[in-house]
């Protein structure tokens, strides 16, 4: 039970942090989430073919050229600026990445953590429980064969193998001689393969 309540616990603090940081991102940063200048960019080249039509080379000095060449540098000028915003934005990108993978390796380690501390827990128990069995197994060596016998009637062929296994083999005879034959045989037979 523990063990279930930790990894629902783990998964939803991750997954908590990890919506979180995303829904942060996607507000702070759109261009991470598929939104970006492209149709500036569009609209950029665009003009620069229409004030240009023959291109930059074999512009001739008359008002017309000087009217294209404005033109082309200011548009010139445009895609420099979009340029310096986008070489901005994948450095603020890398900042975010930097960041992200940060955020990962600690609730990686968070997750290790809470994976050793499970398996910990986990051998506890089991030591608790084994701990438990053999007590148990110590009452059955004491007890009377006939009354041992009549409650592992009601037991699970596992748990009497368990029991008669860890008692004195006396007892454990005793104790098979007062149980029904068939299930007598088949403790015995499942007695000599576990040892």
């Amino acid at each position: 039970m523990k063990t279930i309540v930790a990894y629902v616990l783990g998964f939803s603090v991750t997954f908590t942090v990890i919506a979180g940081g995303m829904y942060f991102l996607s507000e702070k940063y759109p261009w991470m989430f598929g939104q970006s200048d492209a149709q500036t960019v569009k609209n950029a080249s665009a003009k620069v073919a229409a004030t240009n039509p023959g291109g930059l080379v074999g512009m001739s000095g008359g008002s017309a050229g000087a009217d294209t060449s404005s033109g082309a540098n200011e548009t010139v000028i445009t895609l420099k600026k979009m340029l310096a915003a986008k070489n901005d934005t994948i450095a603020v990108r890398d900042d975010s990445i930097r960041s992200l993978s940060r955020s990962l390796s600690q609730l990686q380690m968070k997750t290790s953590d809470a994976s050793s501390m499970i398996a910990q827990l986990q051998s506890e128990v089991n030591s608790w429980k084994s701990k438990k069995k053999a007590d148990l197994a110590s009452a059955y060596n004491d007890m009377d064969p006939a009354i041992a016998a009549k409650i592992m009637t009601n037991l699970d062929d596992r748990d009497i193998i368990f029991i008669l296994s860890t008692i004195q083999k006396k007892q454990a005879g005793k104790i098979l001689g007062d149980l029904d034959p068939t299930r007598a045989a088949k403790l015995m037979m499942s007695l000599n393969t576990t040892k």
